[in-house]
C-alpha cells in the first residue's frame, strides 16, 4: 500500500485531545455487538506468518487476519471482563489464551464476575451523579486494577469518520511492548471493548466476539485491520463505528 492509500485508509479516524470531552454512549453490561451466526463457517488464517495475509485494500475480510479463534465467549456481553482476562494471559500461547476464555472454564467465569462488578460499580457512580464517561472510565480502571493490571489514568479519543492525522494512534498501538484497551463506540448508541498487544514486530488485536487477529506492526497493515473490523460490525451487524478510545496498559 502506498502513502496515498495509507492516507485514505486512515481518513476515517481523527484524534480529539480535549481534556473535557463530551459524553460517550453508555457501555451497557451486554455489548451491543455480538458474533454473527455465519462466523462459524469462516476459516481462520495460519498463525505462522501474519504477513502472508497482509491486506491489498481496506476491504480485506477481517477473518483473513485471524490467528486464534474464540467462539461463543461473549454471548452474554462480558467484553470488559474477557479483555481483562486476556491481558492477564498474554504470556501464554494464543491457543492457550483462547482455551482459557472458552465458556465453562474458570477464567470465563472470572470474566463474567468482573463484568458484573464493573457494571455494578458504574451504576453506583451514575447514581451519585457521575457522567457516563466518567463512571465508565472509573469503573473500568477499578476492575482492571483488581485484575492486577495497571491502566493509564486517562483515555485518548479518536472520532471515526473525520479526516486527520491518525498515524499517531496507529503508531502508539504498534509500539513494541505496548498493550492497549480500545473502546469502540457505535452511532447506534452501543459500545464494545477490544484489546491490542504489540511484540516482536507484530501487533495482535483481541476481539472477545471473534478471537485474535495479527498483523505486522506496520501502519498500513494496522490501519487496514481496524478498517476491516469496522466493516465487520457494519455488515452484517448493522453497527456503525463512530468513536474509538485508547487506554494504555502500563
Amino acid at each position: 500500500m502506498d502513502s496515498g492509500s495509507f492516507s485514505e485508509t486512515l481518513a476515517g479516524l481523527a484524534p480529539q485531545w480535549s481534556s473535557q470531552p463530551g459524553e460517550l454512549p453508555d457501555k451497557m453490561g451486554a455489548c451491543c455487538s455480538k458474533p454473527h451466526t455465519s462466523d462459524a463457517n469462516v476459516q481462520t488464517s495460519s498463525a505462522s506468518d501474519p504477513s502472508t495475509s497482509s491486506p491489498e485494500s481496506p476491504a480485506t475480510s477481517l477473518f483473513e487476519y485471524r490467528t486464534a479463534d474464540l467462539r461463543d465467549a461473549n454471548v452474554d456481553g462480558i467484553c470488559v471482563g474477557l479483555t481483562a482476562e486476556w491481558f492477564r494471559n498474554l504470556n501464554n500461547s494464543p491457543s492457550t489464551r483462547m482455551s482459557a476464555l472458552t465458556p465453562g472454564s474458570q477464567t470465563h467465569a472470572s470474566a463474567a464476575e468482573r463484568q458484573q462488578q464493573y457494571q455494578n460499580l458504574k451504576d453506583q457512580l451514575r447514581s451519585r451523579g457521575a457522567g457516563s464517561s466518567q463512571a465508565d472510565l472509573q469503573a473500568q480502571n477499578t476492575i482492571l486494577e483488581n485484575a492486577g493490571l495497571e491502566p493509564a489514568g486517562e483515555e485518548k479519543r479518536f472520532a471515526f469518520g473525520k479526516s486527520s492525522n491518525v498515524k499517531r494512534m496507529v503508531n502508539e498501538i504498534n509500539e513494541d511492548g505496548s498493550n492497549h484497551l480500545l473502546s469502540l463506540y457505535f452511532a447506534e448508541g452501543g459500545a464494545h471493548t477490544v484489546a491490542t498487544s504489540a511484540s516482536n514486530g507484530r501487533t495482535t488485536v483481541f476481539d472477545p466476539n471473534y478471537g485474535e487477529f495479527t498483523v505486522q506492526s506496520d501502519p498500513d497493515q494496522m490501519a487496514s485491520l481496524l478498517q476491516s473490523l469496522a466493516n465487520r460490525y457494519r455488515n452484517p451487524n448493522g453497527q456503525h463505528l463512530s468513536t474509538i478510545t485508547t487506554q494504555r496498559m502500563q
